[in-house]
């Protein structure tokens, strides 16, 4: 069975999540939410994001955190993951064999640019990631491949900095070439991609 999970790095955009609705079940990370209030869940690990963005409470799908104390929203017990890597866990549990991860273009950003533009007044406690917190969260990543060799993890995000998963060329062209005209960097997948990301099952 496969999944589709949508993050919110800068490659995100409401044309990627608008396309991806219907395709596969579908889970969210943080503010990919906003992209696509239809998903079947939310992730998010850090307890100071929920604090930050309260109207994700409303969110309509299951929403998962790893923190107690984050009203209307369940906890997931693991040792510390990143969002991305919970997101994982959450697909597998839903009875993912197959997961093929969009915006998770990993050390560039976000859709909506850095946590401190996006809203207003916004709260102390959440931060930009750091380059060495990415590093952090490679190791994660790297960590829940080894524990699951058995789910096939297909990077679809154009460019990705996100190592440890084989990449897949996208039928959607349009989505690489409309980033390289918004930024003017060229992101290409490895001539060597075996995987067709996004396509109908």
């Amino acid at each position: 069975m496969r999944w589709n999970l949508l993050a919110p790095g800068p490659s995100a955009t409401q044309e990627l999540a608008d396309w991806l609705l219907g395709r596969a079940p579908a889970g969210v990370v943080c503010n990919a939410y906003e992209l696509a209030p239809w998903a079947d869940f939310l992730a998010s690990s850090d307890s100071a994001w929920w604090r930050n963005y309260p109207d994700a409470v409303n969110f309509a799908g299951r929403k998962y955190t790893m923190h107690i104390g984050v009203p209307g929203v369940a906890r997931v017990q693991l040792p510390t993951v990143n969002s991305g890597v919970l997101a994982l866990v959450l697909a597998r549990r839903s009875g993912a064999t197959e997961i093929h991860l969009h915006g998770f273009d990993f050390g560039l950003g976000h859709f909506f640019g850095d946590y401190k533009t996006h809203k207003k007044n916004i709260k102390t406690g959440l931060k930009n990631t750091t380059a060495d917190k990415r590093q952090t969260h490679q190791t994660q990543f790297r960590q829940w491949a080894h524990k699951y060799p058995n789910v096939r993890v297909v990077n679809c995000t154009p460019g990705s900095l996100l190592k440890g998963f084989e990449y897949g060329s996208d039928e959607n062209i349009f989505r690489a070439q409309g980033f390289a005209e918004r930024t003017g960097v060229e992101r290409i997948h490895s001539a060597t991609a075996r995987a067709e990301c996004a396509t109908v099952s």
